[in-house]
């Protein structure tokens, strides 16, 4: 046995007295399985690092002491959450070969729900169906993402993805970080930390009522970081009451020109008449719009619907007729939530330089997308191509190319050719040439971000690291900085 053998086998001894020998494991066929993302991710056919070892802690107290655990023999921690992840996890630049994956999924409860304050507590490895279901239940709304929402979890959103998670109404709600009121954290070190107006900033309140009362805003520095400077175990969001008319519509287009024009008026408008908006469009096909409206009443929804209406028409927008196709069509956008209902049987599904963008290039950057789409893996047996722009509030869009290729193309084919050809090109792209962000913030596409930070930003960044996580255990390397 050599001595790094040595020293896991004594680590993981010391952590099976923490959790019990039912939640932590070294043996290959468990830490395997945690390689793999259950939908497609590109690079190695979707496989992450095999870490060391497995362990899945119950309670916020056991994640500090094995926190504690791994910085006195300086071993890498990789957080995990629902298992999501559109990178290969754990990353392949993360770390070494004994690198601790902590599962966080046993932290599964949801603490309080508030209708009085409005407010909902759960502990981060909730999943996000899970958690709106039983806020539905009591008259109230939470804003979850869809990415896919029964496999997302608390903190593996708020941890791995843009401003904590896009919601299905991203167009106008903005990310879930704007509803986030309390965060508690496990320091690198394994010290607790509760961030938040409430028991953070004032002793005497039990309550998240306020984010930024009392002290700075802390909170946001541990949303989107990989998990690089803690592992949230517990998150209290704002509630709203549920809108109970839901109004949805397709409205045809034609041509770009119409849907560009009609597009920007709409997102000028305050206050917005709609709740999601989503342009698309087939490759041969006319541009549509689907909209959704979510109102408190029918005299509410009926007005929003006017002015969506009135604005697509005077920019040569009709009623669509919704027939089988344009039906299949939107229905895979809400495929994301595993979706591969509107698929046929063996389809591999991925989303083709899918970024944020600012809105006015937007459509360039889509020409942009096709041709490399074209270059890189066009010759592959390709379903369907969907071009898309979401409106991500008013100055940016979500953009991208809805890709499905068909049974001719295994989904480790077609993730090494993307991985191979095109990853670093679709990069270089929306970084480069438009000024956007890459919406993945846990993987090989959060490193490449750190490369276009100033270098008063990177600076300022590895300070902050270092002073958090001064032994380089959680995540080490996500940044390369």
């Amino acid at each position: 046995m050599t001595e790094e053998n040595g020293n896991m086998n004594s680590l993981f001894k010391e952590i099976v007295a923490v959790v019990g020998s039912e939640h932590a494991t070294m043996e290959e066929f468990a830490r395997r399985s945690y390689t793999r993302a259950p939908f497609y991710s590109m690079g190695a056919g979707g496989r992450g690092k095999t870490p060391a070892m497995v362990v899945r802690p119950g309670t916020t107290e056991e994640v500090s002491e094995i926190v504690k655990l791994a910085n006195k023999s300086r071993t890498p921690i990789v957080p995990r959450g629902g298992g999501g992840s559109v990178s290969p996890l754990p990353p392949h630049h993360v770390g070494g070969d004994n690198n601790i994956l902590m599962d966080t999924q046993r932290l599964n409860r949801i603490i309080d729900i508030d209708t009085e304050y409005m407010t909902v507590t759960a502990e981060s490895g909730v999943i996000l169906s899970a958690l709106a279901e039983e806020v539905r239940k009591t008259g109230f709304h939470v804003h979850t993402v869809d990415v896919p929402i029964h496999m997302d979890s608390v903190g593996g959103v708020l941890s791995g993805f843009l401003g904590g998670g896009e919601p299905s109404d991203m167009a106008t709600a903005g990310t879930m970080n704007d509803y986030l009121l309390g965060l508690k954290v496990v320091l690198p070190t394994g010290e607790i930390l509760q961030t938040g107006g409430g028991p953070a900033t004032n002793i005497n309140q039990a309550r998240f009522l306020h984010r930024e009362a009392g002290g700075p805003d802390m909170m946001g520095m541990f949303v989107g970081d990989g998990g690089a400077f803690g592992i949230k175990t517990e998150a209290t969001f704002a509630i709203n009451p549920h809108p109970p008319v839901y109004l949805p519509g397709i409205t045809d287009m034609g041509s770009r020109e119409n849907m560009w024009k009609a597009f920007n008026e709409l997102v000028s408008q305050a206050p917005y008449p709609y709740t999601r908006l989503l342009a698309f469009h087939e490759e041969g096909g006319p541009w549509y719009f689907v909209h959704v409206i979510r109102a408190h009443s029918e005299a509410e929804a009926a007005n929003r619907k006017k002015v969506i209406d009135d604005i697509c028409s005077a920019n040569g927008g009709k009623p669509a007729a919704v027939g089988d196709e344009i039906m299949q069509i939107a229905g895979m956008f809400s495929a994301r939530r595993l979706g591969q209902q509107a698929l046929p049987a063996g389809s591999t599904m991925t989303y083709f330089g899918e970024a944020l963008i600012p809105r006015l290039p937007s459509l360039e950057y889509l020409d942009d997308l096709n041709a490399l789409l074209d270059e890189t893996v066009g010759d592959l047996d390709i379903y369907k191509r969907v071009d898309f722009v979401v409106p991500y509030l008013r100055a940016t869009t979500i953009t991208g190319i809805l890709l499905y290729f068909g049974k001719g193309t295994t989904r480790d084919e077609a993730s090494g050719r993307m991985f191979q050809t095109a990853l670093h090109r679709m990069e270089e792209l929306y970084t480069e040439k438009y000024g956007g962000w890459t919406e993945t913030h846990q993987g090989t596409s959060m490193s490449h971000s750190a490369s276009a930070w100033s270098p008063a930003f990177r600076s300022f960044m590895r300070t902050i690291k270092q002073s958090l996580d001064p032994n380089d255990i959680m995540m080490p390397g996500l940044w390369r900085i």
